[in-house]
C-alpha cells in the first residue's frame, strides 16, 4: 500500500503544482473533483464544519486532502479558509485561495539537469497533466520535490 500511496501522492502533487503554476499569481480553489476524484457530501456536519458521521470518505479523497495539507505545511503553497459551508480542519477537502509560495514558484521555475527537456518543471508538469502521462507526471514531481529539499538545505546553510 505504501508504494501505491507514494505513486498517488506524486500524481496529485504534480497535478496541484501544474494547476497552481498555470494560475499563478491568481489564487485558486483546490477541490477533489477538479483532479478527477469523487467528492463525498453525505453525512452529518457540525456547526463548525467538522464531519460528524456518515459514509467514510474514499481513500482518494483522504489522500488528496492530506497531500494538499502536506504541501502547505512543507512550504510549497499557501491556502486560506475553505469556501462557506465546507469542511475545515484536518479533514478538509476544499482549499480556498491556494497559491504557490516563493519556494513553490522557485521549484516550478527550476530547470533540472537530469531532465532531458529544457523547460521549467512547472511547464513540464502542466504538459504531463494534459497528456495524461502518469509515469512522466510522477517522475517530474519527484524531481520537483527533490529540488525543494535542496533549496531548503541550502537556505538552512547545510549545503557544502
Amino acid at each position: 500500500m505504501a508504494a501505491k500511496n507514494i505513486d498517488e501522492f506524486n500524481e496529485i502533487t504534480g497535478k496541484v503544482f501544474a494547476t497552481l503554476y498555470e494560475a499563478f499569481p491568481i489564487p485558486t480553489l483546490l477541490r477533489p473533483s477538479d483532479f478527477g476524484i469523487d467528492e463525498s457530501h453525505e453525512g452529518d456536519w457540525g456547526a463548525d464544519g467538522r464531519f460528524i458521521e456518515g459514509p467514510p470518505r474514499s481513500h482518494e479523497e483522504v489522500l488528496f486532502s492530506q497531500t494538499v495539507q502536506w504541501l502547505e505545511q512543507s512550504g510549497y503553497l499557501t491556502v486560506s479558509g475553505a469556501p462557506p459551508g465546507r469542511l475545515v480542519g484536518p479533514d478538509r477537502t476544499f482549499f480556498g485561495h491556494a497559491r504557490l509560495t516563493a519556494k513553490g514558484l522557485e521549484v516550478m521555475n527550476a530547470i533540472p539537469p537530469s531532465l532531458t527537456k529544457r523547460e521549467p518543471i512547472g511547464q513540464q508538469l502542466a504538459e504531463a497533466t494534459k497528456s495524461g502521462g502518469k509515469e512522466l507526471l510522477r517522475s517530474i514531481t519527484t524531481e520537483a520535490l527533490g529540488i525543494g529539499v535542496q533549496l531548503a538545505v541550502k537556505a538552512a546553510g547545510l549545503a557544502p
